[in-house]
């Protein structure tokens, strides 16, 4: 059976990341919001989305860490029908995923939520959404309109 186990030391570097990272974000969303001003809903609302983002990650990164030691348990747990058949494991840290790989070809998720990847990837598309929307909105109020020349 071949096997790469998920390494503890990068998983708790990217969690320490991501969660730092979500507290910075929701740091500066809620206030940009508060102060108002053009675009403030957008950056602040984009500044929100990635902090979930983020927070679903670590959500992601922490489940597979708590497996670290015991991947075959988790595939154990997972599928106790497939179990029999799983010939190796595969590891991804973005989105977070533990696959049980099985010797028919397939494989089936185990340890990390189902809904993690989707939750980070809408969260992601409406952080960049609303960023893109709140860039837009400064560049239309701080550029300067020019009058028409007038000929006379």
């Amino acid at each position: 059976m071949t096997t790469s186990y998920p390494a503890a030391l990068p998983l708790l570097l990217c969690i320490v990341v991501a969660a730092v990272t979500a507290f910075a974000l929701v740091g500066y969303g809620f206030p940009a919001i508060g102060r108002g001003g053009p675009g403030a809903v957008a950056r602040g609302g984009a500044a929100l989305a990635g902090a979930l983002a983020a927070v679903a990650w670590i959500w992601g990164l922490v489940s597979l860490f708590l497996d670290e030691s015991g991947t075959a348990q988790a595939c154990q747990d997972a599928n106790l029908a497939l179990y029999g058949q799983v010939s190796g494991y595969s590891v991804s840290y973005l989105p977070p995923a533990l696959d049980c790989r099985m010797s028919s070809g397939g494989s089936y998720a185990a340890a990390v939520p189902g809904f993690i990847a989707p939750v980070m990837t809408v969260s992601a598309v409406i952080a960049v959404t609303l960023a893109l929307i709140a860039f837009a909105e400064h560049r239309r109020t701080t550029t300067p309109e020019h009058p028409e020349k007038r000929t006379t």
